[in-house]
């Protein structure tokens, strides 16, 4: 069993970790695709913070896993209003012009 500070170790720095990812200003702005939280049946889809870097992009620079998981909700969301109700940012404009760019027929 383990002792009690290590126990409550783990679920503290994922909280300092996420509060640092979380502060604005000084962030990147490029990174990761928002998904939301998991849900069998989602209604709505999330505003994206941030532009796709370079592992969403496909070719020699891409993560495989990376694109197929941004194409996956991006074909299954794509019609889906935003959740806050609100326009596309230029943000969600730039990971659905990713999308468009990659699932294009030549």
């Amino acid at each position: 069993m383990p002792s009690r500070p290590r126990r409550f170790a783990a679920p503290l720095l994922l909280s300092a970790a996420l509060a640092l990812t979380s502060c604005g200003g000084s962030g990147s702005s490029t990174g990761a695709l928002a998904t939301g939280a998991p849900s069998p049946r989602l209604t709505c889809r999330v505003h994206q913070q941030v532009l796709p870097d370079h592992d969403y992009t496909g070719g020699k620079d891409g993560k495989p896993l990376a694109v197929l998981t941004m194409l996956r909700y991006f074909t299954a969301q794509k019609s889906l209003p935003f959740c806050d109700g609100k326009p596309p940012t230029a943000q969600d404009a730039a990971w659905a012009r990713l999308y468009t760019g990659l699932t294009r027929r030549s």
